[in-house]
């Protein structure tokens, strides 16, 4: 048979060279890699089902999504935490020569040494691995996956350092597919909890020649106020919740869905369920009085506008609650009735200083306008909080007031 080449291609090929130490070699030898690379991923969500007698049923599931290579018998490692791989995105230099000498450039040290700018650009953390190794060699990103206490019908879980693992063995999935697995299965206890946030709004004087449709889009969502029902639960288990989707359910139906948080064994975390129709919400505020050239400051004049609001909460349940309430104001509170704490906040350092839940981000409405340079040098935030129980049918009125400056 004659042999016909249509093109030649020259490769460079790696070669290993094993060390048997003087013994004789053997016909075969099994050789074992390990290395980071993208394109293995896992999704975290849960399903929390409603029990009788102050229980959850907390099932973690974790979608797979493979986009790497074809995987057959495998031992998956589900990681929940925030591994860190500083040059996750720069090749080893036993790489093959003309990939190295492509890239030599790039591990050039500047001036100063270290590392270029574009190398520390470069690194990315890689979320998670499948490995055939024994090891758990996973990496995790963004709270990765996770669930409270026993072991699952996924597999059990465990500690590394600050991470967490959860091992999944036999998991066949070719490139492009998705495979939905079970994790893990706890009962955890919790407790029901009422909730009232009341972020700020912008002052009018910034706002008042403002024509952006947004803004009465804004304002009709603060004008009502809703409180929240939560499940408040305990992580009784050995390992962390995670951030994901929660789908709540209760005797086979759904109640809502909501986020979990990142919960750490031994601390509690809230789940949003819905809305309480049943706790009525009214808020007025209204302005009280006014003081030209109130302070002086760098050498500019600044007026005090006083404010004054209320907050009524009506109990339609047949049961009593207790509802925490947090009202955010810009400016200086003044006086707090009710029984109510207050406290003041540094803008853009607290971690909910703009009722964000602890994003420690400004509300979405505040870069619509151009707050002048001098606002944060004469006003800050407060937060007010009250810890409001209420038997059936009572209402009770919550009083407070507050002031800020302006040019």
């Amino acid at each position: 048979m004659r042999t016909e080449v249509v093109a030649e291609e020259e490769r460079d090929l790696l070669t290993l060279r094993l060390d048997w130490r003087g013994a004789k070699p053997p016909a075969s030898a099994e050789v074992g890699m390990g290395y980071l690379q993208k394109g293995l991923r896992w999704i975290p969500s849960y399903r929390v089902e409603i029990l009788d007698g102050g229980k959850v049923a907390v099932r973690l599931q974790g979608t797979l999504v493979n986009e790497l290579a074809d995987l057959e018998d495998v031992t998956a490692h589900l990681v929940v935490g925030v591994p860190s791989f500083e040059f996750a995105g720069s090749p080893d230099p036993l790489g093959l020569q003309g990939t190295l000498a492509r890239l030599s450039p790039f591990f050039q040290n500047p001036a100063g040494g270290g590392l270029t700018n574009a190398a520390l650009g470069s690194n990315f953390v890689i979320t998670q691995q499948a490995s055939r190794m024994g090891e758990s060699r996973g990496g995790g990103g963004d709270g990765g996956g996770g669930a409270p206490g026993d072991e699952g019908a996924g597999g059990g879980g465990e500690k590394a350092e600050d991470l967490f693992l959860f091992t999944l063995e036999g998991i066949t999935l070719r490139r492009g597919e998705r495979m939905v697995v079970p994790v893990s299965e706890a009962v955890l206890p919790f407790e029901d909890a009422w909730a009232l946030d009341l972020p700020f709004t912008p002052p009018p004087e910034l706002r008042r020649d403002n024509r952006d449709p947004r803004l009465a889009s804004l304002m009709r969502l603060l004008s009502r106020p809703k409180v929240m029902h939560r499940l408040r639960l305990r992580n009784t288990g050995a390992a962390p919740l995670t951030t994901a989707p929660a789908l709540l359910l209760r005797e086979g139906r759904v109640l809502g869905q909501g986020m979990m948080t990142y919960a750490a064994p031994g601390s509690e975390v809230d789940l949003d369920v819905t809305a309480a129709v049943d706790i009525r919400v009214t808020k007025s505020d209204r302005e009280t009085g006014r003081k030209p050239d109130a302070v002086t400051w760098n050498g500019n004049r600044y007026g005090r506008i006083d404010l004054a609001g209320t907050v009524t909460l009506e109990n339609r349940f047949d049961r009593a609650v207790t509802v925490t309430v947090t009202r955010w104001v810009l400016g200086a509170v003044d006086s707090v009735e009710g029984g109510g704490t207050a406290e003041a906040v540094s803008i853009g350092e607290d971690d909910e200083w703009a009722g964000t839940g602890g994003s420690a981000a400004s509300p979405p409405w505040w870069t619509w306008w151009n707050w002048p340079h001098w606002w944060s040098h004469v006003n800050g935030a407060g937060r007010i909080t009250w810890s409001v129980p209420l038997e059936p049918g009572e209402r009770k009125v919550l009083g407070y007031s507050w002031h800020y400056l302006w040019d």
